[in-house]
C-alpha cells in the first residue's frame, strides 16, 4: 500500500520558513526583571538577499509564557512591503515604549534561553486567572512556530547551551542596580513567583526563594512598596555586614488586596551598586478590604473633559497627539483607554514604588462622546492637555472642564458604559 505524505507549501503555518533563511540579529528589551521581554529577530532569505523575515516576540515569566508573536516577511517590490514593514515597526515601537527598557543586541544562545526559559508557562497545564479558547489557539500556533525557528538554528549548529539561565537574565537585566531598585525588583519577582530572576539579586540560596511568606497568596502584582531604613542596631543582620531597610508593600492577588511589612538586608553599603539580597524577614502579611486597598493606592487625580464631535468616535487615531502617537487602544466598557507612558523605568528607582509611575497619562474616548485626560502629575495633565488642544482634533473637541480629585474617578469611569464624566462628581469639584 503506498504511503501518502502531507506537503506542507509556503502559506502554511506548518512550512518551516526559518529553514530557507540566515539568521541576522535580535534586538531585546533588557526588562527581564520587570517579569517581561520584547524580542526582534531579523532573519534574510538565501535565495534573495533583500527579502528579510521578521519575528516580533513578547515573553512573559508569569503566568502566559508568551503573550504575543508575529512574523512579518518583507520583500522590496512586493505590494504588502510598506505595509508589513510599517506593522512590524510599529509592533516593535509600541513594545518597547510601554516597557521602558534599554533595547540592546543579544546573540543567538541567549536570545533561546530566554525563550525557552518562558516556554514551559506557555503549555496548557499551567493554571492561569484569564484564559479563553482564543488564546489557547494563539499559544499553540506560537509554539509551533518557534519550535520550527529553534529546529532551524539547531541544524546549524546554534543551541541555547552557548548561555546559561543566569546569564541570561542577567543580559536581560539593568547592568546598573541602586539599594532602592535592587529591594523593588526582588520584591516584584518573588510575589510574580519568578525565582529564577529573584535569585540572580541574592546571596541566598534559589531553594529557599519559594519558602518566602510574601508568595503566599498566589501570583501578585506589586501596587505600592515604601522602604526606610533602619539600622544595624535596630535590625541586626545574620552576617553582621548587611545593611537593614524596612519595608510595607500593597500587593493584587486573584483573591484581593494584601499588606506586608518586613526587613530586608543588603550586601555593600546604602550607596553600592548592585547590592544584594543576603536576608529577608516578614514582619506580617494581611489580607485587606476593597476599602483598606483604596485608601493604600489612592492617588491625586488631574482631568481635563472635552466634548467630542460623533465624528472622532469613528477613526480617531492617537498618533496625533505626540505623547499618545504610540499608544494601543485597550477596549473598556466604557469606550478606547489609550496610555502613555514614560518611556523609562527609573521609577523602580525611588523608596516609594508605586505601580504606575511609569505613567505619564491617560486618555479615555468614551462611548458617550468624551475625551477625558488624567495624570497624577500636574505638569504631566498640561502638557497633555497643550498637546490635544494644538492637534488636528482641536476643531472638534469642546473643553468642558479642568478638575483635580483627591480620590480615584477615572477607573470608574472607565468601567461604567455610557457614563459621563459629570455623572461621577459634585458641582464645585472643578
Amino acid at each position: 500500500m503506498a504511503e501518502f505524505r502531507i506537503i506542507h507549501g509556503k502559506k502554511s503555518i506548518r512550512y518551516n520558513h526559518f529553514e530557507d533563511f540566515d539568521f541576522v540579529s535580535c534586538r531585546a528589551a533588557a526588562t527581564r526583571l520587570m517579569g517581561v521581554v520584547a524580542l526582534k529577530v531579523s532573519w534574510r532569505s538565501r535565495e534573495d538577499r533583500r527579502s528579510v523575515l521578521y519575528q516580533i516576540i513578547h515573553l512573559d515569566y508569569s503566568e502566559y509564557g508568551i503573550d504575543e508573536y508575529r512574523e512579518f516577511e518583507c520583500i522590496p517590490g512586493d505590494p504588502g512591503y510598506s505595509e508589513n514593514k510599517q506593522e512590524m515597526n510599529g509592533l516593535w515601537e509600541n513594545f518597547v515604549a510601554v516597557m521602558g527598557g534599554e533595547v540592546i543586541g543579544i546573540d543567538a544562545p541567549c536570545m533561546l534561553r530566554a525563550i525557552e526559559s518562558a516556554m514551559p508557562l506557555a503549555q496548557e497545564d499551567v493554571k492561569r486567572e484569564y484564559d479563553d479558547d482564543e488564546n489557547r489557539e494563539f499559544r499553540a500556533y506560537a509554539r509551533l512556530r518557534i519550535s520550527y525557528m529553534t529546529d532551524a538554528l539547531s541544524a546549524r549548529g546554534i543551541t541555547s547551551a552557548d548561555c546559561s539561565l543566569r546569564d541570561a537574565i542577567e543580559t536581560l537585566s539593568p547592568a546598573k542596580l541602586s539599594a532602592y531598585e535592587t529591594i523593588n525588583y526582588f520584591v516584584m519577582r518573588i510575589i510574580d513567583r519568578d525565582y529564577d530572576a529573584a535569585a540572580t539579586l541574592t546571596s541566598m540560596d534559589r531553594d529557599r526563594l519559594p519558602g518566602i511568606e510574601l508568595a503566599d497568596a498566589g501570583i501578585q502584582t506589586l501596587m505600592r512598596c515604601d522602604i526606610s531604613k533602619s539600622d544595624r542596631r535596630r535590625d541586626p543582620s545574620p552576617d553582621g555586614v548587611s545593611y537593614p531597610f524596612r519595608c510595607r508593600i500593597t500587593t493584587l492577588a486573584p483573591g484581593g488586596y494584601y499588606h506586608a511589612s518586613f526587613v530586608i538586608w543588603l550586601s555593600g553599603s546604602r550607596r553600592s551598586t548592585n547590592p544584594l539580597v543576603t536576608e529577608i524577614r516578614t514582619g506580617s502579611v494581611i489580607k485587606m478590604s476593597d476599602y483598606e486597598a483604596a485608601m493604600q493606592i489612592n492617588r491625586t487625580e488631574f482631568l481635563t473633559v472635552f466634548r467630542c464631535a460623533d465624528s472622532m468616535l469613528n477613526g480617531f487615531d492617537p498618533k496625533y497627539i505626540g505623547p499618545f502617537s504610540h499608544s494601543v487602544p485597550s477596549a473598556v466598557p466604557n469606550g478606547w483607554l489609550y496610555t502613555a507612558y514614560k518611556g523609562s523605568n527609573s521609577f523602580v528607582d525611588s523608596p516609594h514604588y508605586r505601580l504606575d509611575d511609569d505613567v505619564y497619562g491617560y486618555a479615555l474616548l468614551s462611548v458617550a462622546g468624551e475625551l477625558v485626560l488624567m495624570s497624577h502629575d500636574l505638569r504631566n495633565i498640561s502638557m497633555l492637555d497643550d498637546a490635544t488642544i494644538f492637534s488636528l482634533y482641536s476643531p472638534f473637541i469642546e473643553t468642558r472642564g479642568r478638575f483635580r480629585l483627591e480620590s480615584s474617578v477615572f477607573r470608574t469611569l472607565c468601567q461604567a458604559p455610557g457614563v459621563l464624566f459629570e455623572d461621577l462628581v459634585e458641582p464645585g469639584q472643578e
